[in-house]
């Protein structure tokens, strides 16, 4: 993996974390997704 790649992985991750954190906490319950965020952006990002 190149420093590049490593660049651009972190920031699609803070942007999904962030894209994520952002909708109203109601809408993450019923998509249960409320405290799971951090995983959720992390496994979009880098796969499993």
């Amino acid at each position: 993996m190149t420093v590049l790649n490593s660049i651009y992985r972190r920031y699609a991750y803070r942007r999904a974390l962030h894209t994520l954190m952002s909708l109203p906490p109601r809408t993450r319950l019923d998509c249960d997704i409320q405290g799971k965020e951090a995983e959720l952006a992390h496994r979009a990002v880098y796969g499993r």
